[in-house]
């Protein structure tokens, strides 16, 4: 057993406590020396001496007299340095001591028959166990007549001890290995608090701060009292936990006791979770009656698979559905496309395609929404411009083929427009390249003839499925093969197109 600390008690010569600015006795901060003593010495130390003094009950003037004192220690435990002191009676004279003692005072030893001025003796008797006894005797000559004699006293110190175990408590706090969780799930937890140090670890209590992303039905700082553990001794708690937000997170968890004993423990919580990002790929532009292809493209760039994944397209009055790949199908009641996927692992894409034809003119909006059984989803929006297309188409065909020289013939030019865009701007001139001479025409719009050539007035509009008649009436002045060239332009087709129609013309022989 190693010193415990030992504080004496200060004193001011016995006027009362130590006041400040006093003499100071030894401090808290004294280091000790002291040491336990043998077993026997703990307990209570009772050692007790009995004195006896013997003698004659008369001596003579002139003849020595010897007189025995006896010390033995009655109690229970021994007596130590004892000391027996006593003085040569007045009116005697010292003769002798057995065993020799000590004149007091002197530094002297008396020596045989040999004394002091002060008369005094002292024998240091040593150590006396319990029933142990020691004897001296003085030899004296008296020299006067009367009572004769001396008082003895013995003096002795006894020792008392104990003894006290001195231990360390301590904490040691572990955490079990903390799956990864999928959000939503339950975080089980244990925590294992210990005492590994040699004493009594009192008012244990374990405390715990919960991160965002756990929770716990008693709010995010828990507390437990787990009150006294011996040295040795473990206590473990289960703590189930919820999981509402993704990521790896670290509790923290710490466990303390009295005498400032505290030890922390950080826990690391992965709570896994999948996202969906929905995006498509399909053109912006489109022709109207021209089939449009989308991909519809869904990205878990989350932890954890999405399950149970649906994924919906909204499609507008303005488009037509016309086919969908993986096992997607059509709701007309809704006018949607829908498709259903078990799983979508995470880190991967899922792709599905459509194909819709645009029936109506002006911006057409696809709504796409994904969404998992596990709570991710997702929205994106997507508007094609639907255009129309002008197609112009004419014919040229002669009323009369042949004629003769000198007759008449009437070129009819039929334009149509069979896009779904209207023309504008559309142009059409007649040129006579033969020997034909113009005699008149009509149309929907005013002409003019320059040279050899009708030129009409822009027609303003030709819608889809609409049809213009020019008609172009000429003469035929030489016999043979005479031609017509017709050439139409619009504002969206500027390049010309040309057509040509021949007329034979003959003469009588």
């Amino acid at each position: 057993m190693g010193p415990a600390p030992r504080t004496t008690p200060a004193s001011d010569g016995g006027s009362g406590p130590l006041r400040s600015g006093g003499a100071r006795g030894p401090g808290s901060d004294t280091a000790g020396q002291g040491r336990p003593g043998p077993v026997q010495l703990e307990g209570l130390q009772t050692p007790q001496l009995a004195v006896e003094k013997r003698g004659p009950r008369e001596i003579q003037v002139g003849k020595p007299a010897r007189y025995e004192l006896l010390v033995r220690n009655v109690g229970t435990a021994t007596a130590l340095d004892v000391s027996l002191r006593d003085a040569v009676p007045f009116g005697t004279t010292l003769i002798t001591t057995t065993p020799p003692a000590s004149p007091v005072g002197a530094g002297q030893p008396t020596g045989s028959g040999s004394g002091d001025d002060s008369g005094e003796l002292l024998w240091p008797l040593g150590t006396l166990p319990p029933g142990g006894e020691a004897r001296v005797s003085m030899e004296v000559m008296p020299q006067i007549e009367g009572d004769i004699g001396s008082v003895a006293s013995v003096s002795f110190r006894t020792e008392a001890s104990t003894r006290s175990r001195a231990t360390k408590p301590a904490l040691a706090l572990e955490a079990s290995e903390s799956k990864a969780v999928r959000i939503g799930g339950e975080v089980k937890l244990s925590l294992k608090v210990s005492n590994p140090g040699t004493g009594i670890a009192t008012g244990i209590v374990i405390e715990g701060m919960l991160p965002d992303g756990v929770s716990h039905s008693a709010g995010r700082e828990l507390e437990f009292d787990v009150g006294q553990l011996r040295p040795g001794e473990s206590r473990t708690i289960d703590l189930v936990m919820g999981s509402t937000g993704p990521g790896v997170h670290t509790a923290l968890f710490s466990a303390r006791a009295d005498g400032q004993l505290e030890v922390e423990q950080p826990v690391r919580i992965e709570v896994t979770a999948p996202t969906l990002e929905l995006s498509a790929e399909m053109p912006s532009r489109r022709y109207l009656q021209r089939p449009a292809t989308c991909v519809l493209s869904m990205v878990n760039a989350g932890t954890a698979p999405a399950r149970a994944v649906e994924l919906a397209a909204q499609l507008p009055p303005g488009m037509k559905f016309v086919r969908a790949n993986h096992a997607g199908w059509y709701e007309e009641r809704s006018h949607r496309v829908l498709w259903n996927l078990e799983e979508l692992p995470p880190g991967e894409t899922g792709t599905v395609e459509m194909v819709l034809m645009p029936v109506d003119l002006g911006p057409q909006k696809i709504v796409a929404a994904a969404r998992s059984s596990d709570g991710p989803s997702d929205q994106m929006m997507h508007t094609v411009e639907v255009e129309g297309l002008a197609a112009l188409f004419f014919e040229v065909t002669d009323s009369e083929d042949p004629i003769e020289v000198g007759g008449v013939t009437e070129y009819i030019v039929r334009i149509g427009n069979q896009g779904t865009k209207a023309a504008g701007g559309v142009r059409l001139t007649a040129t006579l390249l033969g020997d034909l001479e113009p005699v008149d025409a009509k149309g929907p719009v005013a002409h003019r003839v320059e040279n050899l050539t009708f030129v009409f007035d822009p027609l303003a509009k030709l819608a889809p499925s609409e049809e213009a008649v020019f008609r172009v009436r000429v003469r035929g002045r030489r016999e043979g093969d005479q031609r017509v060239q017709v050439q139409l332009v619009s504002d969206d087709h500027p390049a010309p197109i040309t057509k040509e129609e021949i007329t034979r013309v003959y003469a009588d022989r």
